[in-house]
């Protein structure tokens, strides 16, 4: 019998202030873009416009108009997500600052203090924190006139697990799930197609695991976003 043990999210955690400043550096230094986003759901693309470690600050390039910059300049937790080939950071940036300028203006940030660093094939997994979201709609794979709503148990950006109620018949690993509707919450939802990976038997139902076999433009992107928030909140529910 194989063990699996999934990562901590400690075990990505870089708190070396040597470190950070690498990091930091090679984001400024190759210009990539940053995604912002507050618990809220407010989200801004930018990149590093300076980096100040004398005075424990950083500076972004302001880009938006007022009533995009508003919600992050006035939330008190503002996360910022970034890719460097295979690895995705993740770090802290609150209270941010605009700085007005005769020709730019900017973004005045506090140095992170801590930045978590994955692997993109490692695909933190996340729980989700609701009862009614996320949750896939679709056909049975074997009976296409029985439409399902399945409730997701865990999320990543290569994939998911869901519960089939113990009532319903078992599709078989490997089958494709074409045409599944996956509805993070209310207002975000795309099509996907889902490949049936593995199951697994409980008391209340059969775990399917499946994979992502095809991802929509913009899916990927939704999917980072809600892992990111639902990993915020998850930390802030620690601390409380």
């Amino acid at each position: 019998m194989t063990t699996t043990i999934e990562p901590r999210l400690d075990d990505f955690r870089v708190e070396t202030e040597t470190e950070i400043e690498s990091w930091l550096r090679q984001l400024l230094a190759r210009q990539i873009d940053l995604q912002l986003s507050t618990p809220r759901g407010d989200t801004l693309a930018t990149r590093l416009w300076n980096l100040d470690p004398a005075q424990q600050a950083l500076g972004l390039e302001a880009l938006g108009g007022p009533a995009q910059l508003q919600p992050l300049l006035d939330s008190p937790e503002v996360m910022a997500v970034a890719y460097l080939d295979q690895i995705r950071l993740e770090f802290e940036l609150a209270p941010l600052v605009l700085v007005q300028g005769p020709t730019l203006s900017t973004l005045r940030a506090p140095w992170p203090d801590r930045l978590f660093r994955f692997q993109r094939r490692q695909a933190f997994r996340v729980q989700p924190l609701g009862a009614l979201f996320p949750r896939v709609l679709l056909q049975h794979p074997d009976f296409p006139d029985m439409a399902l709503q399945l409730r997701v148990l865990d999320l990543s950006v290569s994939g998911l697990a869901m519960r089939l109620p113990p009532d319903l018949p078992h599709p078989a690993p490997g089958q494709l799930l074409a045409g599944a509707r996956i509805e993070l919450d209310r207002d975000n939802h795309f099509q996907a197609e889902l490949r049936l990976q593995h199951l697994s038997e409980s008391n209340d139902g059969l775990r399917l695991g499946c994979a992502f076999s095809q991802l929509p433009h913009g899916a990927e992107r939704a999917l980072q976003l809600y892992i990111d928030q639902t990993q915020k909140r998850q930390r802030l529910l620690k601390k409380s």
